[in-house]
């Protein structure tokens, strides 16, 4: 069975034009611009590098925001 490796994708405030003090993702993650897609795919390179995908199962998770 083929271990599991996640490449995490922050993707903070994406959707929400607010700033509410409480959920100001871009306050907490002190990443102040949106993330494009040029990010998104030089994260996913940039984990691809550390090992060999032929031996693991790799799943992309997007995670931000604060659903309060």
């Amino acid at each position: 069975m083929k271990k599991e490796y996640i490449i995490p994708v922050f993707v903070s405030h994406l959707g929400c034009p607010e700033t509410c003090v409480f959920c100001n993702q871009k306050k907490i993650s002190g990443q102040e611009t949106d993330v494009t897609k040029e990010d998104v795919k030089e994260t996913i390179e940039k984990h691809l590098k550390n090992f060999d995908p032929a031996n693991r199962k790799v799943e992309i998770a997007y995670f931000g925001g604060s659903f309060t």
